[in-house]
């Protein structure tokens, strides 16, 4: 199936899981009526669903695409399939210096700039302790990291009153609950944005997954481009870990179930990959909305329910082909 295919099917599949999530739990009928404003309407249900369901699911889909764009990056920059904001620490830097934030009731928008310092520092040391290796040495130097970050986060939360700490334990676990249309405009903007320039960083991820220096003698600057691709994988992680919480193997999955369909060209895996992740974190949060419905589970459970055995599967997959 050719790409421009897989991309109007993913489309589809995107637009059928928003229309889902936006009706599920209510009458359709009534749904629908309330949300064009029919008459004989519910003004209510049109409120709840204009300032409530519709910003959820651009806040989710948005999310979903970030980190599928995060994801794909750094493994194309690190030349390694299993790397994984979540996996190699990224994430968890994000989450410490966003949850030290939030214990200091700073406002949201510090919050968020203290994700992006946080993810960004964590990021310099996983390179500082993997510079000159192999791939592998870069995802253990990330699982290292990861683990301190855990540590210090855990250590964090047990010193807090318990204010303090119903409110980072909620935010840690992950949710798209609760999003305003502030925070789903932000988000969108910034999945359109992050996925433009990694559009034009193609060619030379492109060049790059013959290594750098193929990439270099085709005409790239390695150090400046590979820097401009992680700090925008860095960005978009640590925008979704300071507005939604803690959402992880979403940037693992997507891009793989993509290379398995279209292949290992970047310029299709760069257009799909977003569609694919807003699809994952759509249908994991009407999983997580529904399944114990009126109750909610954390949307990091349900994707860390998937994602884990998904990356058990790749590491004995991927042992298999060394053996």
């Amino acid at each position: 199936m050719s790409s421009r295919l897989w991309f109007l099917l993913l489309a589809s599949l995107t637009g059928l899981a928003s229309v889902v999530s936006l009706l599920a739990g209510n009458d359709a009928a009534a749904s629908i009526a309330a949300l064009l404003q029919l008459p004989g309407h519910d003004p209510l249900q049109h409120t709840l669903l204009l300032q409530l369901r519709l910003p959820r699911i651009v806040s989710a889909a948005s999310a979903g695409a970030l980190l599928a764009c995060a994801g794909l990056a750094i493994q194309a920059r690190f030349h390694n399939d299993l790397a994984e904001p979540g996996l190699i620490g990224i994430s968890g830097g994000g989450a410490l210096a966003a949850a030290l934030a939030l214990a200091a009731a700073l406002p949201a928008q510090l919050v968020s700039l203290a994700a992006f310092a946080g993810s960004t520092l964590a990021l310099l040391a996983i390179q500082l302790l993997a510079h000159g290796r192999s791939a592998a040495k870069l995802l253990l130097a990330g699982v290292a990291v990861n683990a301190l970050c855990g540590s210090l986060l855990t250590l964090l939360i047990s010193s807090l009153p318990d204010g303090a700490l119903r409110n980072v334990t909620f935010w840690l676990m992950g949710s798209f609950a609760g999003a305003s249309p502030a925070q789903a405009l932000l988000l969108a903007a910034a999945a359109l944005l992050i996925g433009t320039l990694l559009w034009r960083q193609a060619d030379f991820l492109q060049a790059l997954q013959l290594g750098d220096r193929a990439a270099f003698y085709s005409g790239f600057h390695v150090g400046r481009s590979g820097a401009i691709t992680v700090l925008l994988a860095t960005l978009a992680c640590g925008l979704v870990v300071a507005q939604c919480g803690m959402v992880g193997f979403i940037g693992l999955m997507a891009p793989h179930m993509l290379r398995r369909l279209v292949g290992l060209q970047l310029r299709p895996l760069l257009l799909l990959t977003p569609l694919a992740g807003a699809l994952l974190a759509l249908v994991a949060d009407l999983i997580a909305s529904q399944a114990l419905y009126p109750a909610e589970l954390p949307i990091g459970v349900i994707t860390s329910l998937a994602g884990a055995p998904f990356f058990l599967y790749l590491l004995a997959r991927q042992r298999g082909a060394d053996a």
